[in-house]
């Protein structure tokens, strides 16, 4: 059986589901809500402006939310590994609905039985959280455990950026506090405090609004009893007296994680529970998918880790170029060996039958095109569809994202404020002129 009990939850009385600092109570809104529009895009450049004013955390504010992301982490650990070994990893179909799928991954709705709640493990809540949606997302996605958590990774504005081009899980955002900053001993470790606004349908015409969280955000990797090593992700709501209710906009609530395990080459076990409070009342059957469309995002981050990989490779090695010079190649496709007849004189290295990365020229039927987003300096996404060679995105793609990770904190002398990456511009101007800024 798989089961979750907030009532036996672990986690200390004195936080509530939705609030980690004494004080600071979430006021829960009566507004009427709609389900997240997931069909639109989601990168639509609020990402420049944090709606509040400074968030001055106290020592001891700091210790809390450490303390709460420890607690929600050692609680969920307990809880994945029983479903490991206790249920072998088998979801109970008494307990959970299937809601939607996509490729190998699965989301399901608990069923409601009685006064019994199922959902992930979070702290008491004074409210009735059995009435909120509870969702188990249980599936494999292609690539490497580094590769997700270097997608997940995001500690300042710039990189959320560039994970929501790959992603499309937001459509605005701000770092509020950085409290845990990545390292070149623990590159994927990070407790921010983050904003973020979800559009919802209609909130155009002034029917509806949309909504926004406070959250508090932990990455990382942790070992489990068996001595392997998990990635994880938490998103937790918390509110402070600066993060007040903004106009036009209705402060909803969340709390979830996942846990990302390598189970063979080039496949990662995705394993995420959840709860979401839109703020007012819904009905289920409306709010349910829109949330599984948006834990299936999940799959879109080893793509978004591997991206950044290739963003990087794209800056040392533009970077060498620059120092060194590019090296002249022969006029043959560097996979197939054609010969390439079509070469623009003067524009070596740029043109579009050049691999970005060797500099080598590739045929048109060789070529492997990646669409790439790079951050302009006032925080415009830059996507740019760039080519390259078999063998440099497979380079790539076997990198340790880990090394990709610590060179971007190596490159800007360390802690998140100073993390940039993948935002250099000057490279996407590089590459060419017909890219487009958002």
């Amino acid at each position: 059986m798989l089961a979750y009990s907030l009532s036996k939850s672990p986690l200390p009385n004195s936080h509530s589901l939705f609030c980690v600092l004494p004080g600071n109570a979430i006021t829960r809104s009566q507004s009427p809500v709609c389900p997240i529009d997931q069909s639109t895009n989601m990168v639509k450049g609020r990402f420049t402006v944090n709606p509040f004013q400074e968030l001055a955390l106290t020592p001891s504010d700091t210790g809390n939310l450490q303390d709460l992301a420890n607690s929600i982490l050692d609680a969920n650990v307990a809880r994945y590994e029983e479903f490991q070994t206790k249920e072998h990893g088998r979801v109970n179909l008494d307990n959970w609905k299937l809601v939607k799928s996509r490729d190998n991954t699965k989301v399901f709705s608990e069923r409601h039985h009685g006064t019994n709640h199922v959902g992930p493990q979070v702290p008491q809540t004074s409210g009735k959280s059995s009435d909120l949606p509870s969702l188990l997302c249980i599936g494999t996605a292609v690539g490497e455990m580094e590769d997700m958590m270097f997608g997940v990774v995001n500690p300042t504005l710039e990189i959320m950026r560039i994970k929501a081009s790959y992603v499309d899980d937001l459509s605005g955002a701000a770092v509020l506090a950085n409290i845990v900053e990545p390292t070149l001993e623990d590159p994927f470790y990070s407790l921010v405090v983050k904003w973020m606004e979800l559009d919802i349908p209609l909130h155009s015409t002034n029917l509806v609004k949309n909504r926004d969280y406070i959250y508090v955000e932990s990455t990382g990797i942790v070992g489990l009893t068996n001595g392997e090593r998990v990635g994880y992700h938490i998103l937790h709501s918390v509110n402070f007296p600066q993060t007040h209710d903004l106009p036009g906009r209705v402060r909803a609530n969340l709390s979830i994680c996942g846990f990302f395990r390598q189970v063979r080459v080039n496949a990662v076990e995705i394993y995420v529970t959840g709860l979401m409070d839109f703020g007012g009342d819904i009905l289920r059957m409306l709010v349910v998918p829109n949330m599984a469309t948006a834990f299936l995002s999940t799959l879109k981050y080893a793509h978004c880790g591997q991206m950044k990989k290739l963003a990087w490779m794209l800056e040392k090695r533009y970077a060498e170029a620059k120092e060194l010079g590019a090296p002249n190649r022969e006029h043959i496709c560097v996979t197939c060996s054609t010969p390439i007849t079509s070469r623009r004189l003067g524009d070596f290295g740029k043109s579009s039958s050049t691999c970005k990365l060797c500099f080598g020229f590739v045929c048109h039927s060789c070529k492997i095109s990646k669409k790439l987003s790079f951050v302009t300096p006032d925080l415009l996404l830059a996507q740019r569809k760039v080519t390259f060679c078999a063998v440099c995105v497979s380079e790539a793609m076997r990198a340790p994202a880990s090394e990709a990770a610590r060179a971007q904190i190596l490159a800007t002398g360390g802690g998140a404020k100073g993390m940039p990456y993948p935002s250099n511009a000057s490279t996407a101007s590089s590459l060419g002129s017909d890219y487009g800024s958002h």
